[in-house]
């Protein structure tokens, strides 16, 4: 008998529901929180304290998804507007005729774009945690890796899997390391090689797994996880004819305009500190400026991005869905509770077990925290201390952190990236889950024993 998987916002629904039912049974409570260096509001280690519980009724939870998609408007917007762009982009025959070309570019050689665009995003992860700014190449690497004769899996897992996996092994990341390193009084930048080795081993691996799945699917295409889902996305991308498309000047001056959007995002994120907004101008731009280059009208440029917008509606719920979890225990003021229990069966452990037992529960707590500037700032301050009692160092601590909240990014429903992405690729979390699980069960192992190995290592 065939099991039928649940639908994604089914899965949210009950994930949500779950929380809800948790702050019926959790205890409230919560730490005294102070400004900390980082310009985070950091918890005061040993002043939890017990508060009036806040059991999220009916009412809260079927107004948490609304209240999710408040707090997260600022991402939905910019995947709205991220959608209408490449509707714009899509609607020039810019992206077909720059596939076609690219088609004959690699033809043979394909395989090797997953190695060299996956270091380029793993890098982007390593040092400034690349997240939302993979947003807009989905709809570039979907489309052409399943031109390529791959699947659209494929193109979402280089993307990801890329900038997860470096982010996950973050060296020089100031909104994960740096600030944890802060809080638990490091030099910014320590422990770099030691990072940088296990970056290379954990990128490895991740490249190896996916370069795996796209020759077995390029090989069988029915082995594909996104079998099915990938008959939509033909249609929806325009490749069953992409092998014809003839490549234009006018082609040629709209990717241009994407590529210097590209460029400019880029550098704006390295060194100007650009987030959201200044990001939205730039896809904005891109979607008016790439219209007049592919000599669309006024109307169609418009009607176009409305196209594009919608394409992306079912993404930008899922974010909203996704983060009312974190509302609903977050009101329900149990996070904290969950956090002191952690500290509580830590204390007095054997060295080996305490590092490994730290990463279990810091992959826990990152489920209901995704943000890892704001994770950092709730376990930093308890965590740390607490490692100098059992005479571990504090990078072990932070490492235990980063890997925790690392891993747990590639799965949790509550990682609105995640499933925005899988949205945009048209594949249920649960598939996606059965996909990743075996890379991120070797990736755990292999944090796992870095922890372990970093006990007799002064880095």
């Amino acid at each position: 008998m065939k099991i039928k998987i649940p639908h994604t916002y089914t899965i949210i629904f009950f994930i949500v529901l779950f929380m809800a039912v948790l702050t019926w049974v959790v205890p409230s409570g919560q730490f005294e929180r102070v400004e900390g260096e980082a310009g985070k509001m950091v918890v005061v280690p040993g002043s939890y304290q017990h508060v009036e519980s806040n059991p999220q009724d009916v009412m809260d939870f079927f107004t948490a998804p609304v209240r999710g998609i408040i707090d997260a408007a600022e991402i939905i917007g910019f995947v709205l507007i991220v959608g209408g762009a490449f509707g714009v982009i899509a609607r020039t025959g810019a992206i077909e005729a720059g596939i076609a070309q690219a088609i004959r570019i690699f033809g043979g050689k394909e395989i090797v774009i997953i190695p060299i665009a996956m270091i380029l995003f793993g890098l982007g992860g390593t040092t400034f945690g690349m997240c939302e700014e993979t947003l807009p190449f989905y709809m570039v690497f979907i489309p052409l890796m399943m031109a390529l004769g791959y699947d659209s899996l494929t193109g979402l897992a280089i993307v990801y899997i890329g900038a997860a996996t470096g982010t996950l092994a973050s060296t020089v990341n100031p909104f994960s390391v740096g600030i944890a390193q802060g809080i638990a009084e490091l030099a910014p930048g320590s422990g770099f090689a030691f990072r940088a080795v296990i970056w290379v081993i954990q990128m490895s691996i991740s490249i190896a797994f996916v370069m795996w799945y796209a020759r077995r699917v390029k090989k069988n295409p029915e082995k594909s996880f996104s079998y099915e889902s990938d008959i939509q996305n033909r249609e929806y991308f325009k490749l069953n004819n992409v092998e014809l498309a003839v490549f234009r000047k006018r082609d040629g001056a709209v990717l241009t305009v994407f590529g210097i959007g590209m460029a400019a995002m880029i550098y704006g994120v390295l060194v100007q500190g650009w987030y959201m907004q200044e990001i939205a101008m730039i896809f904005t731009a891109i979607g008016v400026i790439g219209g007049i280059a592919g000599r669309l009208n006024e109307s169609e440029i418009a009607e176009a991005f409305v196209e594009g917008a919608k394409g992306l509606t079912y993404a930008a719920v899922v974010i909203g869905l996704a983060r009312s979890i974190v509302i609903i225990a977050q009101d329900g003021v149990i996070i904290d509770t969950m956090l002191n229990s952690a500290a509580n069966i830590l204390g007095g452990l054997p060295k080996a077990v305490f590092i490994n037992l730290m990463l279990v529960i810091q992959n826990i707590i990152s489920f209901f925290v995704p943000s890892s500037s704001g994770h950092a700032a709730l376990t930093m301050p308890i965590m740390a201390p607490l490692g100098d009692l059992v005479d571990v160092s504090r990078q072990q601590i932070v490492s235990a952190y980063q890997f925790g909240t690392g891993i747990t990014s590639f799965i949790t429903p509550t990682n609105g990236v995640l499933m925005a992405c899988l949205a945009m690729a048209k594949i249920q979390w649960s598939k996606f889950l059965r996909f990743v699980g075996p890379l991120v069960i070797v990736l755990w192992l292999v944090s796992a024993a870095a922890l372990t190995i970093g006990l007799n290592i002064n880095y």
